[in-house]
């Protein structure tokens, strides 16, 4: 049910509060082990005081004051009168209905005689106050004043107000974890739409060049354009299947194939069993676009890109390489795919993510190193 999930932790902590009560109330027999009898007066005073009162009184009006008016001070302050009212609600409550001193605190007072030869004093009686904590649901053997109301009321309210500051502290932390949770999201958001009209300007223009050369070509070239386009419209996830990025990275060479012909081949080596594992959505098809533009297309023979993909104990290993000509000027760019690739990685895996570039002679290769998480949809 929807209310639930809504208030699933208050529900969890009242459970376990109860289950404690619970406990607390039972008369245990040790030998052999057993129980002889629940309390019920017991189970029924603390349930009242520890959860019925603190939802009714603090929790709910608290929660609707911070959905109302999102103000830190004002629920700090209408947290300190709801503690107040509470704690007069549970004083009431155990000088009425229940049994008075039924609470987790006990004032007991008044006179008594001073047996103690060292004590100097005017009489042999003196008066004093204490308080007791006690776990037994038994009343005052004197007759209350109202003294005792004012002071458990007191007592009571002090209780509640630490219930309000733990409620509050929760509550907070929670909160902002959540804003984190959904900062995160956005910011995952933003760069995965920067990263996609990137390569859809690329593909425009390679589609736009064939236009004028052969209209069959440029249908196949739309084609493939569709494919891509439709994973920009459908795929909403931030993390894809290893081989639906490698679908992805097929449409994409297909259309660059036609732009660069036979200058352009690619050799993908997949386990069977990483094909299922989870990786961030255009992270190898950032790495082959740059593999091509500064790489397949700086030399006129053209090459291979490689694709290299293994499990290494808890990481899924990512190698692409490609060959290079160190002589030829570096095709222009603005780091885009790369920048925001790093950036989306860093908010994913945070520090748990690695990324290595290797330059050789005549080759170029980027290792992407990412925690093994597998695609549950998938089984």
């Amino acid at each position: 049910m929807h209310w639930i999930a809504k208030y699933k932790l208050a529900i969890g902590i009242n459970l376990l509060l109860f289950s404690f009560i619970l406990l607390i109330s039972i008369s245990w027999q040790f030998g052999p082990l057993g129980i002889e009898d629940v309390n019920v007066a017991r189970l029924t005073h603390y349930s009242v005081h520890i959860i019925a009162l603190p939802i009714l009184c603090i929790y709910l009006p608290l929660r609707y004051i911070k959905q109302r008016f999102n103000s830190g001070k004002k629920a700090y302050l209408a947290g300190l009168v709801l503690s107040v009212f509470a704690g007069v609600v549970s004083a009431t409550y155990t000088h009425t209905i229940s049994v008075p001193g039924s609470f987790l605190f006990k004032v007991e007072g008044g006179t008594k005689q001073v047996d103690d030869p060292d004590y100097v004093h005017g009489s042999d009686t003196n008066s004093y106050v204490s308080l007791i904590i006690t776990t037994n649901v038994k009343g005052y053997d004197k007759p209350l004043g109202p003294a005792y109301f004012y002071v458990e009321s007191f007592l009571h309210s002090l209780f509640y107000c630490v219930y309000m500051l733990c409620y509050l502290q929760a509550f907070g932390i929670l909160h902002k974890h959540k804003l984190k949770t959904q900062l995160k999201q956005q910011q995952l958001d933003v760069l995965q739409y920067q990263l996609n009209p990137h390569f859809l300007f690329n593909s425009l223009n390679s589609i736009r060049g064939m236009l004028y050369e052969d209209v069959n070509e440029a249908k196949k070239l739309l084609l493939e354009f569709r494919q891509l386009f439709k994973h920009h419209f459908d795929n909403k996830k931030h993390c894809i299947a290893l081989q639906q990025e490698l679908l992805l990275c097929r449409h994409y060479l297909q259309l660059e194939k036609v732009r660069f012909e036979e200058r352009l081949n690619l050799n993908i080596s997949v386990p069977k069993e990483c094909e299922s594992l989870l990786v961030p959505s255009m992270s190898i098809f950032t790495l082959i676009e740059n593999a091509i533009k500064h790489g397949i297309g700086q030399l006129p023979q053209g090459g291979c890109i490689n694709i290299d993909v293994n499990q290494q104990g808890k990481k899924l290993c990512i190698v692409i390489s490609n060959p290079i000509n160190i002589s030829a000027r570096h095709a222009d760019g603005t780091r885009t795919g790369l920048t925001n690739l790093e950036a989306r990685l860093a908010l994913l895996y945070r520090d748990n993510f690695s990324i290595n570039c290797e330059r050789t002679t005549d080759q170029f290769s980027v290792e992407l190193q990412i925690p093994v998480k597998k695609d549950k949809s998938s089984e």
